[in-house]
């Protein structure tokens, strides 16, 4: 079995720019290896397996999280052939459970019949957890302990994972 992806990081489907020319030689490695794997989310040969991906979750390492190992493996190459500069040996390919795409397309169907609250909760916050193991909501104190709107979002998730969690009302 492989490692899964790492909870509690965020990913990124392409690097952040380096703040001024300070970045060390492995972060800017690291950074260029995470943008061309990032550029393959949008390959419709990958999308369907293309969880997240994670520069600097281990200093100079990028984590690419797929949901399938092997496809993984193939879209690395794939990076690599459009852009040859990148080091291959920086990056982790880790399992995760849902993509990226599967997250993204539940979440506003979800919200397309929802708007800004499910089941007369507010959502504060949804989307896809850091670890793509599903999807989660931040609402009220009331909503994350409301068994009417767990059962609701049983219903309409189709069997994908979900957590909810009290969160705080966005300021502005």
């Amino acid at each position: 079995m492989s490692a899964s992806c790492p909870e509690g990081v965020h990913g990124q489907s392409a690097a952040s720019p380096s703040a001024g020319s300070g970045a060390s030689d492995d972060t800017a490695q690291a950074q260029a290896l995470a943008q061309a794997v990032g550029d393959e989310e949008f390959n419709a040969a990958y999308s369907d397996i293309f969880g997240t991906v994670i520069d600097g979750y281990t200093p100079g390492r990028v984590a690419l999280c797929v949901t399938d190992v092997a496809r993984g493996r193939l879209l690395a190459r794939a990076a690599k052939r459009a852009h040859p500069a990148v080091d291959l040996n920086r990056l982790d390919i880790l399992a995760c459970r849902y993509s990226e795409r599967t997250l993204q397309t539940a979440v506003r169907r979800l919200m397309a019949h929802s708007g800004p609250t499910i089941a007369g909760f507010p959502v504060y916050q949804i989307g896809p957890a850091t670890d793509h193991s599903g999807i989660q909501l931040q609402t009220s104190q009331a909503g994350s302990a409301s068994a009417a709107l767990h059962r609701y979002l049983t219903s309409q998730l189709g069997g994908i994972a979900f957590t909810v969690v009290k969160g705080e009302q966005a300021v502005g």
